[in-house]
């Protein structure tokens, strides 16, 4: 199993280099269990939205990519729930995964500032 960061995911899916993105296409072509860590699915969300993509874009990309049969995501279950999460929610990916992750962990709830955030079940807003 290899890892691989958000550059080479980022190149892959944004094919804006014309050296390195065929190149990190071929790695997720031919690499059988490529790992990508929950970080790296966050860094991803954030440089596709500063690319200009928009909400439905980053989470089409994001899904395809937790798909495909030759990647295996850290914390899959809690990724794949934040990304359904996402996919119609107001709030960002990470606010989605960090609540997640806390129920994952035990908690009945989290605390939040975020107003978007804590609309979803399981985030109180602390007003």
């Amino acid at each position: 199993m290899i890892a691989v960061d958000t550059n080479l995911l980022a190149r892959a899916i944004l094919d804006d280099d014309p050296r390195q993105s065929p190149l990190a296409r071929r790695v997720l072509e031919r690499t059988r269990d490529i790992l990508v860590p929950v970080t790296v699915m966050l860094e991803l969300a954030w440089v596709l939205k500063s690319a200009g993509w928009t909400r439905s874009q980053v989470h089409q990309a994001l899904t395809q990519l937790a798909l495909l049969p030759s990647v295996r995501l850290d914390r899959a279950v809690n990724v794949l729930a934040a990304l359904e999460a996402f996919e119609d929610g107001p709030a960002d990916l990470a606010d989605y995964l960090n609540l997640r992750q806390a129920r994952a962990l035990g908690a009945s709830k989290l605390l939040t500032f975020d107003r978007k955030l804590a609309k979803s079940p399981g985030a109180d807003l602390l007003a």
